[in-house]
């Protein structure tokens, strides 16, 4: 299967920018799904807690904009993209959730016991592999075509922190993400100020932090930025049931304005 989706228009002229959706799927197919330990109500209960729901459709609006959309189809519980393929340089795998979860987030067993080192490396030559594959030729053909390239990494927060996270750090409604040698500074700040303006609390690298940069670039090169957004679920979700909230629309609202700006930066004198 492939893992992913990339999404663009061709009636609109690409900008250099790509929207990247690692954690809005629900999808665990049955061949992975017989990997887990865990009753489909135990399942159903972590994929509430730990997806990032509809963010690929506050992403959408990047395509009409110019820009592209690569989405994670499979569940982070099967891969995660996110995280460092070796397990030695991911803190997170420490906990048992590195690109390949073996563990809940409150630290029970996700996967069979006997889960082996082969079985691993069958999913990520599947779908992590690929993935970042993809991720990488995507980044490479913008720095070709227009020398510059800015990655957007989407994801949202759950409001009160989970077994894994360190609670003592702030959540605000929607949390900038970045990497110094990777920051976009000017759109960082046009963004806080656009969050701002809305009456919404902007915090920077908390409660995550960073921004995904494929290896191949990260620290290597200054023409890739990142940035990323984290939107607190409760401004648009219903953190119990997983269904949309009013409040949907406003954050839909709010993520178009920051591609927008996004879109701007690349048209306009002074872009990256």
């Amino acid at each position: 299967m492939i893992p992913f989706e990339i999404l663009h228009s061709f009636e609109h002229t690409r900008l250099p920018f790509v929207v990247h959706v690692p954690h809005s799927s629900t999808n665990v197919p049955s061949g992975y799904r017989a990997d887990f330990v865990v009753s489909d109500h135990e399942l159903e209960s972590e994929l509430l807690m730990m997806t990032d729901r509809f963010t690929d459709e506050l992403a959408a609006s990047a395509t009409g904009l110019g820009g592209t959309v690569l989405v994670n189809r499979v569940s982070r519980l099967v891969m995660d993209p996110e995280r460092f393929a070796d397990d030695g340089a991911e803190p997170m795998a420490r906990r048992g959730m590195g690109a390949v979860y073996l563990s809940r987030c409150d630290g029970h067993a996700l996967r069979r016991a006997d889960f082996s080192s082969e079985d691993r490396r069958r999913i990520m030559s599947a779908l992590y592999e690929p993935y970042h594959a993809a991720l990488e030729q995507l980044v490479s053909e913008m720095l070709d075509r227009f020398d510059r390239c800015l990655l957007i990494d989407l994801h949202s927060f759950p409001q009160s922190a989970l077994p894994y996270e360190d609670a003592t750090l702030a959540r605000p409604d929607l949390c900038i993400g970045f990497d110094d040698a990777h920051l976009d500074e000017v759109l960082c700040n046009r963004w806080a100020s656009q969050i701002r303006g809305r009456g919404l609390e902007v915090g920077y690298n908390t409660p995550f932090a960073g921004s995904l940069v494929p290896s191949r670039f990260y620290r290597r090169d200054s023409r890739v930025r990142s940035l990323m957004v984290e939107l607190r679920r409760d401004r648009y979700m219903d953190e119990r049931t997983g269904d949309k909230t009013p409040g949907f629309a406003a954050s839909l609202s709010l993520v178009t304005s920051l591609l927008a700006m996004a879109a701007e930066r690349f048209t306009s004198r002074g872009h990256v």
